[in-house]
This record gives structure tokens, C-alpha cells and sequence, in this order.
């Protein structure tokens, strides 16, 4: 694993960590920052797998980590470049930042 990898491995564990155990009090606007994270890693998976486009359904809230752990690591299977690993690190770094 190189050091790209490694590093979006190490963010998205700490976020799906933070995520998984958020208070109920913040779960709901903590789901939707995750939500749109989900969603920017899901456009550039698709981009990257050449896959189809598809619509990311909105699930409840205290599935949230679980969202965005399958999302992260569907985009791992995918081996992108060292560009789209650092791209992908920035959100999960700016999620984890902007969460309460």
C-alpha cells in the first residue's frame, strides 16, 4: 500500500470511528455532513471505475460511518492514482473537521 493509500485508509477509519460513535444530539446534522462526503466520493469512484452514474440513497442516520465505510472502500478496490487518493483524503480530512 503506498503512502496515498495508506493515509485515506488511516482518515476514513478515524471518520467511520467518529461517525459510528457521534452522540444522538449531533447525529443528524453530523449524517448529512457524511452524507454529502458519501456522495463526492461516490462521483469520483464512478469516475474512476468508469462505472455508471447512480444516485446515493439517503439512509438513517445512525448509518451514516456504515455509509461512508462502504463508499471508502469501494473506492480503494478501484486503486486510483496518487491525485485521487490525496483529493479523497481532503474530504474526509474537511468532514472529520467540520463535524461537531
Amino acid at each position: 500500500m503506498d503512502d496515498g493509500a495508506a493515509e485515506f485508509a488511516r482518515e476514513l477509519d478515524r471518520v467511520v470511528d467518529r461517525l459510528r460513535g457521534m452522540p444522538v444530539t449531533k447525529l443528524a446534522a453530523s449524517a448529512e455532513l457524511a452524507y454529502r462526503a458519501s456522495e463526492r466520493l461516490l462521483s469520483m469512484a464512478i469516475a474512476a471505475g468508469d462505472r455508471v452514474p447512480a444516485l446515493l440513497p439517503r439512509i438513517g442516520d445512525h448509518a451514516a460511518g456504515d455509509q461512508l465505510a462502504v463508499i471508502g472502500h469501494d473506492f480503494e478496490s478501484l486503486q486510483p492514482g496518487a491525485a485521487a487518493y490525496s483529493e479523497a483524503t481532503d474530504i474526509l480530512v474537511e468532514l472529520r473537521r467540520a463535524l461537531p
